[in-house]
């Protein structure tokens, strides 16, 4: 199986990036295939609201030619799909909430009687890690996933948010313990 990492986090070494270094770790373990998108190194704008692809029913359609046709060509072909972010202004990085936008190309005839999406079904989660509490902190992420994993029809898995991050050394073994069972339910 393959699974398909879009990691919106500015820093490398940082948490969500040892978190979700520990997804892939797990499922490459198991057999899978893993590929990343790092989005802070690729070069994507924000929807423009134009509709142009509305107007394919057999393909995404985004007239915009940038990086991130390669990710929904990326996401279309995976079983499985996992965004992963810090927590910045009590959501996801500016980066991955851009890439939730630009993918609105992937469902056509929203609540019509044509309503498809190309990645109807594919098992999908977040991983957000943040210094904080969830309360009044990261509590905002889980329900703006949550509709989004709606919209594009998603088998979502509800978000994990890993709280009281300060450094990777800092990150408990129960951490990499559930990011391996994470893997599995993802690709299992």
């Amino acid at each position: 199986m393959k699974l398909v990492t879009i990691f919106g986090g500015p820093r490398k070494r940082g948490n969500t990036a040892t978190v979700v270094g520990w997804v892939e770790e797990a499922a490459r373990g198991s057999g899978h295939d893993v590929a990343r998108f790092d989005l802070n190194g690729l070069s994507f704008e924000g929807c423009q609201g134009c509709y142009a692809c509305a107007e394919r029913t057999d393909a995404p359609g985004c007239v915009q030619r940038d990086d991130a046709s390669a990710i929904f060509d990326a996401m279309i072909g995976a079983d499985a799909i996992l965004f992963a972010s810090p927590v910045y202004m009590w959501g996801v990085t500016g980066p991955l909430k851009t890439l939730f936008d630009r993918s609105m190309c992937l469902v056509k005839d929203f609540m019509g009687p044509n309503y498809k999406s190309f990645v109807d079904g594919k098992k999908a989660t977040l991983v957000v890690t943040c210094m904080g509490p969830l309360e009044g902190n990261a509590d905002l992420v889980a329900p703006q996933f949550g509709r989004f994993s709606d919209y594009a029809k998603l088998d979502a898995i509800d978000p994990w948010i890993v709280t009281g991050c300060s450094t990777p050394d800092d990150l408990a073994p129960s951490v990499k313990e559930r990011a391996a069972a994470l893997a599995a339910k993802l690709l299992g």
